[in-house]
């Protein structure tokens, strides 16, 4: 019985131990209330098989975010669609932004795509400027952009934006555009390609519900493209059932709380300028970020076990192309968690 009645624990990625975990960056908030209102509904259902359309999930999405439900897919998380988007389309050549989520190269790398890198530098501020233009030609199938990219947490300007667009459209390049962390953004919706994306062949925009309304376990994505062919392609990579009932009704659940997002952006614009202030003035290096996040690089040698022995975890970013193990990811979360680690960064470094 004790086995049992810790399983739920053992099914997780346990990130639910004694640690602070500044290493997930999932929605400090928490669960929608929505969603947790509805949880007994969610085991009622728990039983049925999925409308493999989500049409319901797909009407609630396009309401949200005024487009067509036909320009919708829904997937069982980002990831999900990540592989029948490459799966569909089999790129030859693709570009990736580095350092990014290190997922694109991942799946390009296993569909036998080659890949071109375009670095972005440290000395920049990680920001990505007109240069890139150079490099998008003809000779190219696709192109990822995260915006706000993770893990730098910077943002595309919109001029840079409408550039990159146009010139993917002339050479037939698809742009895939990752907006996972873009409504952490007061003014998101001055930024995304969503509308853009549901009337073009050559956008499609990947977003989930992973990351905004903090349903990870659910693995919830979605996905937008005015291309039809693309779209009903993804959908045969994959399994059929794709998206569970809970999921699902966890989506729609929350899409319910219109005020949700709003008041998580208000509270992370706070909370990130005061860590971010926090931060800058001990000895590492770090970086502006739009996400619900922080990067951070510094000099002293083994510091995530130095602060895993004060019960923290940060995300070593090694893994990320074109970093090293001595740059770190941190979430942003509550003021007293926050507080915490900026005292033990501080007597770790000073």
């Amino acid at each position: 019985m004790k086995k049992q009645a810790h399983a739920w624990i053992e099914i997780t990625e346990k990130t639910l131990g004694t640690y602070l975990d500044f290493s997930v960056n999932t929605n400090p908030l928490g669960i929608p209330s929505a969603v947790i209102q509805n949880l007994s509904q969610l085991a009622q259902v728990a039983g049925h098989y999925p409308d493999p359309d989500c049409r319901i999930l797909s009407t609630a999405l396009a309401d949200a975010y005024d487009i067509p439900a036909s320009a919708l897919l829904c997937g069982n998380g980002a990831e999900d669609l990540l592989y029948r988007l490459i799966g569909a389309v089999m790129p030859q050549n693709a570009l990736i932004i580095e350092p990014t989520f290190e997922e694109y190269r991942r799946v390009l790398t296993l569909s036998g795509c080659q890949i071109q890198t375009y670095q972005l530098c440290p000395e920049k501020q990680f920001l990505l400027d007109e240069k890139i233009l150079s490099v998008i030609d003809d000779s190219l199938d696709m192109l990822f952009l995260c915006n706000p990219n993770n893990p730098t947490g910077n943002l595309v300007s919109s001029y840079l934006l409408d550039e990159i667009i146009d010139k993917c459209q002339k050479n037939n390049i698809l742009l895939a555009a990752d907006e996972c962390f873009l409504e952490f953004i007061p003014d998101w919706n001055h930024h995304t390609l969503k509308h853009r994306a549901a009337a073009s062949h050559h956008l499609i925009v990947v977003d989930a519900f992973t990351k905004t309304y903090a349903l990870a376990g659910f693995r919830l994505g979605f996905c937008i493209s005015g291309n039809a062919a693309l779209l009903r392609s993804m959908k045969t990579q994959g399994p059929e059932f794709a998206v569970s009932v809970p999921a699902q009704l966890a989506g729609i659940s929350a899409l319910e709380d219109t005020s949700y997002m709003q008041r998580t952006a208000a509270f992370l614009a706070a909370e990130r300028d005061w860590l971010f202030s926090q931060l800058h003035a001990l000895p590492i290096q770090i970086w502006p970020s739009q996400g619900n996040y922080l990067l951070f690089r510094t000099s002293c040698p083994h510091i995530r076990e130095a602060l895993l022995k004060q019960g923290i975890t940060v995300r070593d970013c090694s893994r990320f192309y074109g970093l090293g193990p001595d740059y770190c990811r941190i979430s942003i979360k509550h003021r007293e968690e926050n507080e915490i680690l900026v005292r033990v960064l501080q007597d770790i470094l000073t």
